[in-house]
């Protein structure tokens, strides 16, 4: 199952993974209060998943609401609750070419969730050091024009990473790319 806002909605993740019956839940423009306030519903409707893949936060962030912590803290505790059995993987929030948003702010929110995901037993998979440039700048490759939203290669690099991440589950070697 993947969860979150429009970068995961975008793209077809049952294409990518015709291997796995795959569960796209993201939703266009939604703010991580809206996810959260939508679990009950999908707990209700999904009852059973072997992995899921939650990515939001990027809504929030691109109206300067920094604010994201205590939700998600709670998402990640309510998934790992109500998915027992599954691997509850948190992606990490992708770097943004927006001028009035600086990108420390975004790795220091990412720090915290990596400190989440481990307080509830959950994986943390990063994806945006994926995304990055040497400098320390989002990757024009991997973003569209707008600087949120993501291009065919970063979605190319994003489902290899968690190609990848669920090939280490078996075996030892992941082979992660970046969008360089």
């Amino acid at each position: 199952m993947f969860i979150g806002d429009s970068l995961t909605e975008f793209y077809d993740w049952e294409r990518r993974f015709p291997q796995h019956k795959v569960f796209n839940l993201g939703i266009s423009g939604e703010r991580i209060e809206e996810l959260f306030e939508r679990l009950p519903r999908v707990f209700a409707k999904i009852n059973e998943v072997d992995f899921v893949f939650i990515m939001t936060g990027i809504n929030n962030i691109a109206m300067e609401d920094f604010d994201v912590i205590s939700t998600y803290r709670n998402i990640v505790k309510e998934m790992t609750s109500n998915y027992r059995n599954a691997v509850v993987v948190v992606q990490n929030i992708l770097p943004v070419a927006l001028y009035w948003i600086d990108n420390k702010l975004i790795r220091a929110i990412n720090i915290t969730l990596r400190e989440i995901s481990e307080k509830y037993n959950a994986e943390y998979l990063d994806i945006y050091t994926l995304f990055i440039t040497q400098d320390d700048k989002a990757n024009r490759l991997c973003l569209l024009d707008d600087g949120v939203h993501i291009s065919n290669k970063g979605y190319e690099i994003w489902s290899q990473a968690v190609e990848d991440y669920l090939r280490s589950k078996t075996t030892s070697s992941p082979q992660a790319q970046s969008c360089v």
